[in-house]
């Protein structure tokens, strides 16, 4: 089998995904504060250099989640739109995921809903994995088109 030909990285693109794979290894050890400085990083870099590439686009749906885990919902938002169309267009629901969560930890269900369609659409049922049981129920009911109305998931509901 071949080994698939790939194009070198430019300096940025190297320097953005250098600081986008450290965001990467801190998020999964848990020091989100650290995780978002390196996509910071990683994101003034595809601003400065990057316009609207790929790698912008990558480096903008990592920030957004990285933003989401550390409890920054509307920064996260704000930034996983920039990166959305690009995501959907490859299949990835990384971008519409991060909205979704967002939306969801600021009790925004009826806000969520068109997001975690959408990533269903994309993974089925995985979906469900994505987020702890006690909005399992909101997430079926957003998918299911239940946010509207007095049936809408306690996520939207004022507590």
């Amino acid at each position: 089998m071949t080994k698939k030909k790939t194009t070198p990285m430019n300096p940025h693109e190297r320097e953005a995904y250098e600081h986008g794979r450290a965001g990467i290894r801190l998020g999964t050890e848990g020091n989100y504060g650290k995780a978002v400085d390196a996509w910071r990083l990683a994101s003034d870099v595809a601003d400065a250099h990057l316009a609207f590439t790929d790698m912008y686009y990558w480096v903008k749906s990592g920030y957004g989640a990285a933003l989401c885990d550390a409890g920054h919902h509307r920064e996260s938002i704000a930034v996983s739109l920039l990166a959305r169309e690009w995501t959907l267009a490859r299949r990835q629901p990384l971008s519409s995921l991060s909205i979704a969560r967002a939306h969801l930890a600021l009790g925004e269900g009826e806000a969520a809903a068109p997001y975690l369609r959408e990533v269903h659409a994309l993974i089925g049922d995985a979906i469900f994995e994505q987020f702890d049981e006690d909005l399992e129920a909101d997430v079926h009911a957003a998918i299911a088109g239940l946010e509207n109305g007095g049936n809408q998931p306690t996520a939207g509901r004022p507590k």
